[in-house]
């Protein structure tokens, strides 16, 4: 079970690591051409924070597995 843990980890960082390089892409294309306010940051925060909240949900509950608690 170690390894598949080890390996769903890594996928999962992978995809942490597109989606922050494809959020920071569109901030950056789109810094320059934006509307007023913030709200056209909006669509990259909700992705960033979207993929990385349930990670965190499941890495706390492996890791509440592992100590047997």
């Amino acid at each position: 079970m170690r390894s598949a843990v080890g390996r769903w980890l890594k996928v999962v960082l992978a995809w942490q690591v597109v989606v922050l390089a494809v959020s920071a892409g569109y901030v950056a294309l789109l810094s320059s051409a934006h509307a007023t306010g913030y709200a056209w940051v909006a669509p990259a925060l909700g992705a960033v924070f979207g993929t990385a909240i349930p990670l965190q949900v499941a890495v706390f509950a492996i890791l509440r597995a592992s100590r047997g608690s």
